[in-house]
């Protein structure tokens, strides 16, 4: 699998920063996410404005990084910055499944479709890879109850499937930040719509 450390660092960063607002509380949780959208940032552009500096963390932490962000922001402030604005805006149950769709799905679809995508919908972006993200997303929602969260399976699929469209849109806007807020806001809206829970 290409890229495992990439893929380990976005499955498993986005269930440390999802612990954090369990372990430490909303308010403490959202200030950390905040911070750490700060440090990164800060870290990001004393990387494109130091030469040496660049070239060093390239070399150190190419696993983490793709080629093409070598001379622009990566996608960890996006990232922290979508996980912190989803538990902010909704429910903390439907903000939990939005995190866990960008933490699971996207990594199902990178995988699965850098291995088996050969049917192109979008870019590079392929059916295999879109159906592996709602299955990994839609899985991962529906154990969630079995944790103590209670979200409804109806709830669960329209914010999997939500979330891998939105994957497969070239938007301006990382997707890391996109993919919470935009599934989350959909369950949301269903949620008050229908009273579930």
């Amino acid at each position: 699998m290409k890229h495992i450390g990439r893929k380990l660092y976005h499955l498993l960063g986005g269930l440390a920063l999802l612990s954090l607002y369990y372990l430490l509380g909303r308010q403490r949780a959202l200030i950390c996410y905040g911070l750490l959208v700060l440090v990164v940032l800060a870290i990001d552009i004393a990387r494109l404005r130091v030469p040496a500096l660049n070239q060093f963390i390239q070399t150190r932490f190419s696993s983490f990084i793709r080629k093409n962000e070598a001379n622009k922001l990566t996608g960890t402030a996006p990232y922290v910055l979508g996980i912190g604005l989803s538990l902010l805006l909704y429910r903390t149950d439907i903000a939990t499944a939005a995190v866990c769709f960008l933490a699971f799905g996207d990594v199902a679809a990178t995988a699965v479709g850098e291995r088996y995508g050969r049917t192109k919908i979008t870019g590079e972006k392929s059916l295999e890879g879109t159906l592996a993200f709602v299955a990994a997303a839609v899985t991962v929602g529906f154990l969630l109850p079995l944790t103590g969260i209670p979200i409804t399976h109806g709830i669960v699929l329209a914010g999997a499937v939500a979330a891998a469209g939105v994957e497969l849109v070239p938007l301006p806007v990382n997707d890391n930040l996109v993919i919470p807020l935009v599934s989350g806001g959909v369950m949301e809206m269903i949620s008050r719509a229908t009273g579930c829970a």
